[in-house]
């Protein structure tokens, strides 16, 4: 009796089997993410892929948190007006964020950032190796090969800070910014 019910069960699922390879019908795998990303988009539009977006569409690595893509910077950082006003916004965003933090302040050109931040009144700890470590790492977070990045908590340079990030919206190019940012810096770190 055994016998009987094991060999009808694998007739029925050969003969399902065998139906599904005479029909031409591709098995339907189980979605997975690496099979949905792995799949190369073509550009002959038929009834099966049409209703796919293009992959070319879809974001990428060079998204910036809130899904607003952005020119990859590489190396370099920020070399447009247009990317840098893009990667500041969302980046005192990031900043504004921490607990410890009421305002920030950020310009970068190139691959040269400077942040000034104001406190939240209940925070008495200062600028610490703790602080510049996670404000490089939202630093990071937005925008890769930015590789010096100077903090400040010092209020007269949060303002120029916010004054050189209003001259960004009618600057041409970041060069016009570059040597106030370097005098900044030197503020910053005491090298003037």
């Amino acid at each position: 009796m055994k016998r009987t019910l094991y060999g009808t069960c694998l007739l029925a699922a050969t003969a399902l089997l065998l139906t599904g390879c005479a029909t031409g019908a591709e098995p339907n795998p189980s979605p997975s993410p690496s099979a949905t990303v792995s799949q190369a988009p073509t550009n002959t539009p038929d009834a099966t892929n049409s209703a796919m977006p293009n992959m070319g569409d879809m974001p990428d690595a060079s998204t910036i948190p809130g899904g607003e893509p952005m020119a990859s910077p590489a190396v370099e950082g920020v070399t447009t007006v247009n990317d840098a006003r893009k990667a500041i916004e969302q980046i005192e965003d990031e900043l504004e964020r921490l607990s410890e933090v009421e305002d920030a302040q950020v310009i970068i050109v190139g691959n040269t950032a400077a942040v000034a931040l104001k406190f939240d009144s209940q925070y008495k700890g200062g600028i610490d190796d703790r602080l510049r470590e996670i404000i490089k790492e939202r630093v990071n977070g937005v925008l890769t090969g930015v590789n010096v990045i100077e903090v400040t908590d010092d209020a007269g340079l949060l303002d120029e800070l916010d004054k050189l990030g209003d001259r960004l919206d009618g600057a041409a190019d970041m060069s016009e910014l570059q040597s106030e940012l370097d005098t900044i810096i030197r503020k910053i770190t005491g090298k003037v």
